[in-house]
């Protein structure tokens, strides 16, 4: 594959991570030909990035470990700031799990808001969108170095709690937080509906910005972190919607386009209520299809999984590949 043509990189983390059960393979290939195409001709590249944020990083070539979510949501704020969303951390002796909680938006709100009041010599809280919010702290340094929330979900974080405690002043203040958010009177009423607690707050984006930029590339993204990381990095940053209704001329010259759509992460991690082959379906409209079409690019597939997919419109000159279900690739990627 040329290394001379401009790259289109769709960053979709999840793609090889799909409930197999799930996927009907006949439905699936008549509905998303785009996809399959790719799935047929592409070349598999062994991959080990997992997390959106390493993805990220490494198509950024940043020096770093995780992402300035809070700066690049509010660049003009030069305080000290981080995202967090409440969670229930579900913790034993030798693990810690975090898990997404479901709550009225009006009960999530008014607890910030008495943690807010609580703590109104410590932090500023400031409400985001879908139940995220983005904190000041007035005396005293953030933790960095925390992956993503949509990363963290499900996964053992054992490691950033106890990173956390190098730091002691955040760690006493979040483990007063986390005595609060435990003793509200929501909490009171989820205990007796036995409901898991909202008994933690998962924190990230506190990272430095080193300035860095990139240039000569366009970015698209239809989630708001994501495409506020594209204006900080990138100066611009498009949804998904602009992407696949603009003029394909303006993916046909030598500019690059990056493009990091979370719809299927959402779904796996339970923060996506749409059906698995609508979100297929949506993908296969929205960027495969359109991206097939630029063919004077090249385009790496990053799916988070055991490999990416590399593909130039030659590729497909191989005919006598055979077609391929995207459940069987899936089943192809696991660890043996």
């Amino acid at each position: 594959m040329s290394n001379n043509k401009p790259t289109i990189d769709l960053i979709i983390p999840g793609l090889l991570n799909l409930p197999i059960h799930e996927l009907n393979s006949a439905e699936l290939e008549k509905s998303t030909p785009a996809l399959h195409k790719l799935l047929r001709y592409a070349n598999r590249v062994s991959n080990t990035l997992v997390d959106v944020d390493d993805i990220l990083i490494q198509r950024l070539k940043l020096k770093q470990l995780a992402l300035p979510y809070a700066k690049a949501l509010r660049p003009l704020n030069n305080s000290q700031q981080l995202l967090f969303k409440p969670v229930h951390l579900k913790a034993d002796i030798n693990n810690a799990i975090v898990f997404p909680v479901d709550v009225d938006d009006d009960e999530m709100e008014g607890m910030i808001d008495d943690l807010q009041i609580f703590f109104k010599d410590d932090c500023e809280i400031e409400k985001l969108s879908g139940q995220t919010w983005l904190m000041t702290l007035l005396n005293c340094q953030p933790v960095s170095d925390v992956p993503h929330y949509l990363s963290a979900l499900g996964k053992k974080v054992t490691h950033y709690l106890q990173q956390a405690k190098t730091n002691l002043v955040w760690f006493k203040l979040f483990n007063e937080m986390q005595m609060f958010l435990y003793q509200h009177d929501v909490n009171q009423q989820r205990q007796l509906k036995g409901l898991p607690l909202i008994n933690s707050l998962w924190c990230w984006g506190a990272d430095a910005y080193q300035e860095e930029k990139i240039t000569n590339t366009l970015w698209f993204s239809s989630d708001n972190d994501m495409q506020k990381i594209g204006e900080l990095y990138a100066g611009y940053s498009g949804t998904i919607n602009d992407f696949s209704q603009a003029d394909i001329s303006l993916t046909n010259n030598n500019t690059d386009v990056v493009i990091v759509d979370l719809s299927i992460l959402k779904l796996l991690k339970g923060n996506n209520e749409a059906e698995l082959h609508q979100v297929l379906e949506t993908l296969e409209y929205s960027i495969f299809a359109t991206s097939l079409k630029a063919t004077k690019h090249r385009f790496i597939v990053h799916t988070g999984g055991g490999f990416n997919f590399h593909y130039d419109s030659m590729l497909a000159l191989k005919f006598w590949k055979k077609p391929v279900e995207l459940s069987e690739v899936i089943l192809q990627s696991q660890p043996q």
